[in-house]
């Protein structure tokens, strides 16, 4: 596809201060004052819910800054392209009387008038689109121009293209499965221990850090991975486990070694975490608990790893590029996120940045030397993207 757009840059249509107020209709502000109203009159309610409180405003606030209007530049063949997608989805209608982009039988909560898809043609074309929804569109561009090909239909328009996931699409023998239930068994049920567990620390005695080294307590080193600080931080990592495990066990080769070699993937990027987070903290005493190193291993990996075999994409790969940001930025909220919690409830805790980034690199870098003998990383050399292409 051709295309003069080193970077498929993101930014607001209406600028970074005013979303911090994420509101562009009657509606939309009517719904947030109800919403508000509810808030104020459950912590009313309900004194000492002062934190439930605070977490609902940001899930809302954070809901609707997911969808605020943005814009990226694109060329005309791209734009094109992106036209042909979504015609062929049929998600999405082109209204002819402003050639604007919108969700087709779309419910009434769904309805919002700065929720459309614009390409308004110039020397380059600007492309208007929730920034959501610009996240996909994005994610198309970056795949083919990453690849270098797209899958071309009859005529000018695309009967058919490639999905960064098609694992998604198809059922996954039950096999592929085995390797999250082996992580994911263990990590339940020591959590089940701990709420039954008398006479000890709990959780946070399996967290590893200098002083639990200093005083011999080696085992920490391991079992770190597997205690969680509370049920939505176990809840969160679950999930995210689940989510992935299937999907990256079945670009890993045949079972039962792709079994191995996830479970090794896992264990490795958590020591990995773990290294990082002692070296920066020598002499710390707060415990780090948690699998995050080993689940960005897992995601690292996962990001460079094709769908359908092919090309590992390579680590200066716009898609690899952008996804490490969205990695940063998810991050920093978190981090605030937990910061504000602690603040509010006089508890301690905070987010091991240091275990998600020593798992994430970890897995990218060392993540492709796990993979079979057949796709060793010298076969995986992604192709440079083509100059040029056009729909047969």
């Amino acid at each position: 596809m051709a295309g003069d757009m080193e970077e498929f840059s993101i930014r607001s249509l209406h600028g970074p201060l005013r979303d911090l107020v994420p509101i562009y209709s009657v509606n939309q502000l009517l719904l947030n004052l109800v919403g508000l109203g509810m808030v104020l009159w459950l912590h009313s309610w309900l004194a000492g819910l002062l934190v439930v409180a605070i977490i609902l405003v940001m899930l809302g606030w954070a809901v609707q800054f997911a969808s605020r209007p943005c814009v990226m530049m694109v060329s005309e063949e791209q734009a094109t392209w992106l036209e042909a997608v979504l015609a062929h989805e049929g998600f999405y209608g082109k209204s002819e009387l402003d050639d604007r982009w919108r969700l087709i039988e779309a419910q009434w909560w769904q309805r919002w008038p700065h929720e459309f898809i614009e390409f308004v043609r110039g020397d380059q074309v600007m492309l208007i689109a929730p920034c959501n929804v610009m996240d996909s569109l994005r994610d198309c561009l970056e795949f083919v121009e990453d690849r270098g090909q797209v899958l071309r239909g009859a005529g000018d328009w695309p009967s058919a293209f490639e999905t960064l996931e098609p694992e998604v699409e198809q059922q996954l023998p039950w096999h592929m499965h085995v390797p999250t239930a082996l992580l994911g068994v263990p990590i339940v049920a020591a959590w089940i221990w701990s709420l039954f567990a008398t006479g000890s620390e709990g959780m946070s005695g399996w967290g590893v850090s200098a002083m639990a080294l200093s005083q011999g307590r080696f085992e920490t080193i391991f079992l770190h991975m597997f205690a969680h600080g509370g049920p939505m931080h176990l809840m969160m990592n679950l999930t995210a486990l689940v989510g992935i495990g299937a999907t990256l066990t079945s670009r890993l080769g045949r079972a039962p070694l792709n079994w191995l070699r996830f479970v090794s993937l896992f264990a490795l990027g958590g020591l990995a975490g773990a290294a990082l987070f002692l070296a920066l903290h020598p002499a710390g005493t707060v415990p780090m608990v948690g699998a995050s190193g080993g689940l960005y291993a897992l995601v690292g990996l996962l990001i460079r790893t094709p769908p359908n075999g092919g090309a590992l994409l390579s680590v200066r790969s716009m898609r690899i590029r952008r996804i490490g940001w969205d990695l940063v930025k998810e991050n920093m909220f978190l981090f605030a996120l937990l910061a504000v919690i602690a603040w509010t409830s006089g508890t301690a805790g905070g987010l091991a940045w240091e275990a998600h980034l020593a798992g994430f690199l970890f897995g990218m870098f060392v993540g492709p030397k796990l993979l079979p003998a057949a796709a060793a990383p010298e076969a995986f050399r992604a192709p440079e993207p083509r100059v040029s292409a056009s729909f047969d």
